[in-house]
């Protein structure tokens, strides 16, 4: 995934930070900010998801009150469902990062904002750019729940 594939968040042009979670020897991930914020993790080397409006890299969108801890324990949960060989049942982001890579890509929250609020508005651009939330989500958040269809009888 490269910052062009996160073109849908209108409102910042270029996330605060951008790396690969998986080709790293550094555990502890120093480089990652220990802050609040929302991130986008992608697939890396290319690989497109499609979506019902275009196709794009990003398979999930989250928050976090620490960044840092959060990106650990990815790395730490993808690696683990790579080694695995059908034993455990992943979530669809880890199974996802091992199947595809994993880059990142985060944006720290600025001044009163809560990571949660970035959350919504990284899924909302999201959806509104490819008519539907990232595969690897398992839930809509509140306040952007799909509208149902009549079921006829």
């Amino acid at each position: 995934m490269r910052d062009f594939h996160l073109r849908f968040f209108v409102d910042r042009p270029y996330p605060d930070g951008i790396a690969e979670l998986l080709d790293t020897e550094d555990e502890e991930l120093l480089w990652a900010p220990d802050t609040a914020g929302a991130y986008v993790i992608g697939a890396s080397a290319g690989t497109m998801f499609t979506y019902p409006w275009g196709n794009s890299p990003v398979f999930y969108i989250g928050e976090s009150r620490d960044l840092r801890k959060s990106f650990a324990e990815y790395r730490k949960f993808i690696l683990l469902a790579k080694k695995d060989r059908g034993e455990q049942t992943w979530w669809p982001r880890y199974q996802y990062g091992a199947s595809f890579g994993a880059t990142v890509a985060w944006y720290s929250v600025r001044g009163a904002q809560f990571p949660n609020k970035l959350q919504y508005d990284l899924l909302a651009s999201f959806y509104a750019m490819n008519g539907s939330i990232p595969l690897g989500n398992s839930s809509w958040p509140s306040g952007l729940r799909p509208v149902q269809g009549r079921q006829d009888d």
